[in-house]
């Protein structure tokens, strides 16, 4: 937001209708500073908002050092705070916090004093949206909400209703478990059967094994000499 201070982001002109928006780059955010961004959505079509994180200097009285203005509407006349959120916001307390605008239009000024202990600065993510019924290429958000498709699985609530396209439901879970149990099952089958017919195998041999020693030991007859029966049934006297 420094980098773009007194600028108009127009969402109908993005791939998905969407921005993430941070005040600065920097690990703090910089020191007297009036810097102001508009972004337009969509014809027909309001914004949410929300704030991921937020880091705006406080002074111990509760008082805000640094403000973050937050107007919904460009008109002058019609113009108002963000509805729900504080007139001037600062501090933590917004953390994980969203709002919708009715007018479209969502304003942003932010302004900061002479000095600044650390702060961050914010991380907003900002989409378009319209109340259902929603189109094919749109996403349905649980609370009736109607944001691009490609929004789905960005990993943000941008349907501003604490919930996650991404994040499995109930019943998939359920699905996973019973697949899951299924396929150990199957594993432990298929390692009984190959120490089965490991099994088999290992007897087989030593059974030929004895078969093939039999075969070579000498046997006494008639007391005189000593018959030896070879594996291809050639029989020898050894006196």
């Amino acid at each position: 937001m420094e980098e773009g201070c007194n600028s108009l982001i127009n969402l109908g002109t993005t791939n998905d209708e969407a921005i993430q928006l941070k005040l600065t780059r920097n690990s703090i955010y910089s020191r007297n500073i009036d810097c102001t961004v508009a972004i337009q959505p969509p014809p027909g079509k309001n914004l949410v908002v929300k704030f991921n994180n937020m880091d705006i200097q406080q002074l111990q009285t509760g008082q805000c050092a640094d403000i973050l203005l937050a107007i919904d509407g460009i008109d002058r006349t019609s113009a108002r705070y963000l509805a729900g959120a504080p007139q001037q916001i600062c501090g933590r307390n917004l953390i994980g916090s969203s709002f919708v605008t009715s007018q479209g239009y969502l304003i942003l000024r932010f302004r900061s004093g002479v000095t600044n202990q650390a702060s961050r600065g914010f991380d907003a993510t900002i989409a378009a949206f319209k109340q259902g019924p929603c189109s094919s290429n749109e996403y349905s958000c649980n609370n009736g909400r109607c944001i691009h498709g490609d929004l789905r699985c960005s990993g943000y609530d941008l349907c501003g209703d604490g919930t996650n396209p991404c994040l499995l439901t109930g019943e998939a879970i359920t699905g996973l478990a019973v697949g899951g149990s299924i396929l150990v099952i199957i594993i432990i089958a298929l390692i009984v059967f190959c120490m089965c017919r490991h099994r088999r195998k290992t007897n087989f041999s030593e059974k030929a094994h004895e078969q093939r020693r039999a075969d070579y030991e000498p046997t006494v007859v008639r007391g005189e000499s000593i018959k030896i029966n070879s594996m291809n049934g050639v029989r020898g006297v050894v006196y």
